[in-house]
């Protein structure tokens, strides 16, 4: 009996383990991927562009939090096409939520830099503000950024404020040498940025729990009921 209760308090240590590796609330997921499908178009310039164009709509956030309310099935997200004339060589979203708390977390495939900047405005609402930078390495670029709770946090929501507006900053400059087209991002050259003539895809999405952190906490609560099932005879 001794055994058992030993083995019943270390499956209950795993499992308080596992429900803090499950993360009740999923965090959410910004991707830029170059190339991808378009629906916002970064219209020519009347000349030459500029050092940036700023608060450019990219649509509103559809009604689970993450998707385009004017999603196309064929490219969901936010679809962007560079047809400024010009190459951009940063990209700054912003976006609203009703959770700052929540973990946040940021990839690109053809910037070698990511920044999530967050804003605590009021209580759990703030604002969220990812930069993709940086061009000419052969490292994609990936952050991760989360509040502390001042208070007792109690909010469940996740994602971002359905039918708010994401908003996009494009700064232009020089890419790096043309890098070889089948080494991609792989190439040392090869992150360059969100060039003329391309097309990108803004993803949103739920980061979900590993299974196996639930595989932990139900087999717990498997335990748990054994031992309770003996100590009532």
């Amino acid at each position: 009996m001794k055994l058992f209760r030993a083995l019943v308090g270390f499956t209950m240590f795993l499992g308080a383990a596992g429900w803090l590796m499950a993360d009740p609330i999923p965090d959410p997921i910004i991707k830029l991927s170059i190339p991808g499908g378009h629906s916002v178009e970064i219209e020519p310039c009347d000349g030459p562009c500029g050092p940036s164009i700023l608060g450019i709509s990219l649509g509103t956030i559809g009604a689970d939090g993450f998707s385009s309310a004017l999603d196309d099935p064929n490219y969901p997200g936010f679809g962007i096409f560079n047809n400024s004339g010009e190459d951009i060589i940063k990209m700054i979203f912003h976006f609203q939520t009703d959770n700052i708390f929540q973990q946040f977390n940021a990839d690109a495939d053809d910037f070698n830099t990511a920044l999530i900047t967050l804003n605590q405005v009021e209580g759990s609402f703030g604002t969220v503000d990812v930069e993709f930078s940086g061009i000419g390495g052969n490292t994609p670029g990936h952050d991760t950024a989360q509040l502390p709770c001042p208070f007792e946090c109690s909010t469940t929501e996740i994602g971002f404020i359905v039918g708010s507006q994401v908003v996009l900053d494009v700064f232009f400059g020089d890419p790096p040498p043309p890098p070889d087209p089948d080494l991609g991002c792989a190439n040392p050259e090869g992150c360059d940025g969100f060039k003329n003539g391309e097309h990108a895809l803004l993803a949103l999405s739920a980061n979900v729990p590993e299974p196996g952190s639930f595989a932990l906490l139900l087999g717990a609560a498997g335990l748990l009921a054994l031992k309770r099932k003996f100590y009532r005879r």
